[in-house]
């Protein structure tokens, strides 16, 4: 197994942000609220707003991205200041290798300074997912309005 480095995208990885996002959605379609074929159109100044707007945090394996969690931390407010995570994806042929794990701990210790909780939607039949935000100390928010059969909510406090 080669080295992995986690780090934080930044303007120059455009190109990067891209590749691992349209693999996220050709390999994991049911994960996210766009699609492919949508995704695929868009100019690259898209990717950029994006990285420029949340914090995303990227794993790579010999110079190549593999894995991608984007955080936002302007979801929260003067009172319950949070933050949310979303677009977490791992290649498939890296999956079962901690990656996920570093990914996530990455974000917990960078949102630490900002915000008070981290907040995430996984789906309900993503049992490896659930599993691994629990081992990290996420909740289930059984308390959330927007629980659905579908997705659990699920909550991380400092």
């Amino acid at each position: 197994m080669s080295k992995i480095m986690i780090r934080q995208l930044n303007a120059n990885d455009v190109d990067d942000f891209r590749t691992i996002r349209l693999s996220a959605l050709k390999n994991s379609p049911e994960m996210f609220g766009s699609s492919y074929a949508v995704e695929t159109t868009k100019p690259l100044n898209v990717f950029a707003e994006v990285i420029s707007k949340y914090t995303i945090f990227a794993a790579y394996s010999q110079q190549k991205i593999i894995g991608v969690l984007i955080l936002d931390l302007e979801n929260g407010s003067k009172n319950k200041p949070q933050a949310q995570l979303y677009g977490f994806f791992v290649e498939p042929t890296f999956r079962g290798q901690d990656i996920a794990t570093q990914l996530l701990q990455a974000v917990i210790q960078y949102g630490q300074p900002y915000v008070e909780q981290i907040i995430l939607s996984v789906l309900a039949n993503n049992i490896a997912a659930i599993n691994l935000y629990q081992k990290l100390g996420f909740k289930i928010n059984v308390s959330s309005e927007m629980n659905d059969e579908n997705e659990v909510k699920m909550i991380f406090f400092y």
